[in-house]
């Protein structure tokens, strides 16, 4: 829980922390591919940031969530195939009814774990600057197993089989604070904390916090209980809240101090912050102790959000009465309180399938729509119950039920169904597939292994190719299909169709990067290296040595370079040769840093570059910055910047050069 902080927009110390921690990250593809000209490095990582953060925000459907994840899955869930070499390795058969089941389980275990961390950091809940998320996300990547040997997580890796790391958004908050004060150069009087915190490694604060965090085993006896108001403004009072919920299993961000403030005081004067209520049950000792339900507002009437002590800070089942009975007797916005009351509603309908599936009767068309469709609880997750409910039950007997074919298919396309159901009827997962491909999740391997099938959604979505079975990606029949609407499908290609000549021809005029997954011997291919960089001469980096060193091709490759600096990926003998320096320079005058000494200093290379730009003076010789020509050259291509300080101090006193340079 955690109201929203205004991230300074006149400081990037958050974005400067990051660029330390990951000193790769503005030259990475991500942060170049946001870049506009002009921007300063930390300027960069921040429109990296908030382009994420858009991504993130517009994700505002089901089917667009369900996407965003497995893009997610995709990059970071372990591969079938890198748990099929694991077992076959432990000479075990893959092909075993037992081994597949397991190697699913691990797949669904890592899915459901990553889960928890996207659906919190991209909830409402979580309104933490976007460089803390990535901090957060970044680092929680990096944790594989526990050791208690060292007392701390292991490395992760590609292959490591076990789930994420448990999501604490109590534990998360405490870490994004501390850094918070790290950066404002705040005192931290903490001698444990203080030493880890100075590495900027959130695996390490995390496991330190983790390490504090008291998993006690609380009894809960009956409902009865005491709600507490905590006033807005009342920073005293934000400290006792924070007090009264510290290990209590609560998993409540306002556990940590600086969070309850801010979400009491606000981050800086009381207007931005609110009232906030809880209610309290008795414990062991008969007194008023345990939080159950939260109630945090934004001022006085307007309701910020809901909470309990369940998974993903759901509401118990007994507590809903309770919760209900607050809000009617509160003053409270009327909209708030209607959508309230609605959510309570709906718990008790919950409450009531729960209660006819754990005694086996029958659901009707309606109550199984509602189990499918429906959203329930206040949580940033959907309710326990429902997953519980979902898994006892036959999914395609209940879809049979279903009497609306475009209900049924919102189901399956929004990801509705538990993990590893499987779906055999194909004219309804092609039309799921279709609206989101994430559905051929429910596929069966048969399925999967029809050419059709994938090859009909990958007309509308080339991500299918990520649940084609093995035997399709050795299919050159469809392979080439696929890297015909999309080159960078090659990735998919098994490693034989990878080393084929019409494959990865096919493939690299689609997408001239498809070079990036041929083989070893087709990157010294010369017709096929040639098709690449004519499509996009950055491919030049992940060409033969032997090919960096071809004049034809490094010359079509410069010819089509765009804002990266191809020259670079030369070899050192033809970054002397002036015909491709010239040519380069022509497509992008900061190819000149990675031209020879030699042609750095030649007048004709240098006149071409202040062509192009005429700033370009500024990286010129003395010597070159005092001749006339290049120096008039310069001035008249200049735009925004006024190149004429670059210049000698006595072409600076040129009427010629000058009255140039004022136009």
């Amino acid at each position: 829980m955690y109201n929203k902080i205004g991230d300074n927009m006149e400081n990037y110390d958050g974005e400067k922390f990051i660029d330390k921690l990951y000193n790769n990250l503005y030259v990475s593809d991500e942060v170049q591919h946001t870049y506009q000209n002009g921007d300063k490095r930390y300027e960069a990582i921040r429109r990296y940031f908030d382009r994420l953060d858009r991504i993130h925000k517009e994700a505002d459907t089901e089917s667009k969530k369900a996407l965003l994840k497995s893009l997610y899955y995709n990059k970071y869930v372990i591969k079938e195939d890198v748990l099929r070499d694991k077992i076959i390795k432990m000479n075990l058969n893959p092909s075993d009814e037992r081994i597949k089941i397991a190697i699913k389980s691990i797949i669904d275990s890592q899915k459901k774990s990553l889960d928890k961390w996207l659906n919190y950091l991209t909830s409402e809940t979580a309104h933490y600057p976007m460089w803390a998320k990535y901090w957060v996300f970044q680092g929680m990547l990096k944790m594989g197993n526990y050791d208690e040997g060292i007392e701390g997580y292991q490395k992760r890796s590609k292959d490591t089989e076990a789930p994420f790391v448990d999501c604490n958004p109590e534990i998360i908050s405490k870490a994004i604070s501390i850094v918070q004060k790290m950066l404002k150069k705040d005192e931290i009087n903490d001698d444990e904390l203080t030493r880890v915190i100075s590495s900027g490694s959130f695996q390490k604060i995390y496991t330190v916090l983790e390490k504090r965090y008291i998993k006690n085993s609380i009894e809960y006896s009956g409902t009865e209980g005491i709600w507490k108001k905590y006033n807005q403004g009342d920073k005293y009072r934000a400290i006792k809240l924070s007090q009264s919920i510290q290990d209590k299993n609560t998993h409540w961000c306002t556990a940590d101090e600086d969070t309850a403030i801010k979400q009491v005081c606000g981050p800086y004067d009381t207007s931005y912050g609110g009232d906030f209520y809880v209610y309290y049950t008795k414990d062991k000792e008969d007194n008023y102790t345990l939080p159950r339900i939260a109630i945090r507002m934004n001022g006085h009437n307007e309701i910020g959000e809901i909470r309990g002590i369940l998974d993903g800070q759901n509401i118990e089942e007994e507590m809903v009465p309770i919760l209900e009975s607050k809000l009617n007797e509160m003053f409270l916005r009327q909209d708030d309180k209607r959508k309230a009351l609605i959510k309570t509603n709906e718990l008790k309908e919950l409450t009531k399938l729960y209660k006819k599936s754990v005694q086996n009767e029958e659901l009707t068309e309606e109550e199984l729509r509602d189990l499918y469709l429906k959203d329930y609880g206040f949580g940033w997750t959907q309710d326990p119950r429902v997953e519980k409910i979902q898994k006892n039950r036959n999914i395609e007997e209940d879809l049979n039920i279903i009497k609306d074919d475009s209900l049924k298919v919102k189901i399956i396309a929004e990801n509705r169904i538990p993990s590893g159901t499987i779906i055999n009827d194909k004219e309804l997962l092609l039309k799921a597939a279709k609206e989101h491909v994430s559905a051929i999740e429910y596929a069966s391997d048969k399925l999967k292994s029809n050419k059709e099938f994938i090859l009909e959604v990958l007309e509308t979505d080339v991500a299918a190719m990520n649940y084609a079975s093995e035997e399709l990606k050795n299919d050159k029949e469809f392979i080439l299909k696929a890297v015909k609407k999309l080159g960078l499908l090659l990735k998919s290609a098994s490693d034989e169709l990878k080393n084929d000549k019409d494959v990865v021809l096919t493939a690299v005029r689609s997408s001239g990067s498809a070079i990036c997954y041929a083989s070893e011997n087709l990157k010294n291919n010369k017709e096929v290296v040639l098709e690449a960089v004519k499509q996009d001469g950055k491919m030049l980096e992940y060409v033969s040595e032997e090919l960096k060193n071809d004049k034809e091709v490094v010359l079509e490759a410069v010819k089509h370079q765009h804002l990266i600096d191809v020259l670079q990926y030369a070899s050192e003998e033809l970054r002397n040769d002036k015909e491709i320096v010239l040519a380069a320079v022509k497509e992008n005058p900061y190819s000149l840093d990675s031209a020879s000494n030699e042609l750095k200093n030649n007048k004709e290379v240098v006149l071409e570059v202040v062509k192009q730009d005429g700033e370009m003076l500024e990286y010129l010789s003395e010597e070159l910055k005092n001749d006339k020509e290049v120096v008039l050259e310069a001035v008249k291509h200049q735009h925004l910047i006024d190149v004429l300080q670059y210049a000698s101090e006595e072409l600076r006193n040129d009427k010629e050069i000058v009255l140039a340079a004022v136009k």
